[in-house]
């Protein structure tokens, strides 16, 4: 069952960029995109390591660790394991880096707002 928890008021939210959020003990990434709130769990699908905010631009959201992108609304992997630490690699270097895992989609939450409020569904675990 889902429940919709208060992440804050539209005010807390930076036009432009993102932050981490936590909801329900759940950790995600919350970016205005335009008119509209995305948020996607706070961990890369390659790894399991955390995603940041600091790595939104527009709709995309890229892992610090090995430059996955995704898409912060919808959730779509827009490129598998790009690099490392910052550094482009070749594309036989980056099959090696995906370590046989294929490209998937990273979580994401749905997320509305009421007047001036920001709420997110999070999944209960009752």
């Amino acid at each position: 069952m889902s429940k919709q928890v208060l992440l804050g008021k539209v005010s807390d939210f930076p036009d432009e960029g993102a932050q981490v959020v936590v909801a329900e003990g759940i950790s995600m990434v919350v970016a205005r995109v335009g008119q509209e709130f995305c948020a996607v769990l706070n961990k890369c699908p390659h790894l399991g390591l955390p995603l940041t905010a600091n790595k939104v631009e527009g709709r995309t959201i890229t892992c610090p660790f090995h430059g996955s992108q995704f898409d912060m609304c919808s959730g779509e992997n827009l490129d598998w394991v790009r690099g490392v630490g910052g550094v482009k690699l070749p594309e036989w270097t980056r099959r090696l880096i995906a370590m046989g895992k294929q490209p998937g989609p990273v979580q994401t939450f749905a997320v509305t707002v009421v007047g001036d409020e920001v709420f997110v569904d999070v999944v209960s675990k009752n």
